[in-house]
């Protein structure tokens, strides 16, 4: 099984968004590391709660960062975006519910679900929005540049 890892492939060359895709990806890694060593025994499923709380809180805040930026720049499939965000909290939380009723049962499909969601998301949503963003950026700066040289 591949272990989660960041790479140059993920890179969307937006600077902020890369260095939150990474620490995303380092967070669920570690979901993912601790998941792998669980002995069965109730401190590595409590290790694995609060890895898993991890992954929710710094989701919802890169969410959050990450559509505001998208709403800044009226990135025009921005509700499309926060539906899959919205898809993946959803479902973290579902397995969170579940992870606290079963932690055995529920802790390797939770991986997996995380394993699987986050590189894709990265490499086909954000990929989609990145060329976007960078041309309002660029624009942006273009007339910033046109407003100081007609100072």
């Amino acid at each position: 099984m591949e272990v989660l890892a960041w790479d140059d492939s993920f890179k969307i060359e937006i600077p902020l968004i890369d260095e939150r895709n990474q620490h995303f990806m380092k967070i669920a890694a570690k979901l993912e590391e601790l998941n792998a060593v669980k002995r069965k025994k109730e401190e590595d499923f409590d290790s694995i709660g609060e890895a898993l709380a991890d992954v929710m809180e710094f989701a919802r805040m890169h969410f959050n960062e990450e559509e505001k930026i998208l709403v800044s720049k009226q990135y025009p499939e921005l509700n499309q975006h926060r539906q899959d965000h919205k898809r993946f909290i959803k479902k973290v939380m579902a397995f969170r519910r579940l992870f606290s009723e079963d932690p055995g049962k529920v802790s390797d499909d939770l991986v997996e679900y995380v394993k699987e969601w986050l590189p894709l998301h990265i490499k086909e949503q954000d990929s989609r929005y990145a060329p976007f963003i960078r041309v309002q950026n660029y624009l942006a700066d273009c007339q910033a540049l046109g407003r100081r040289g007609r100072s």
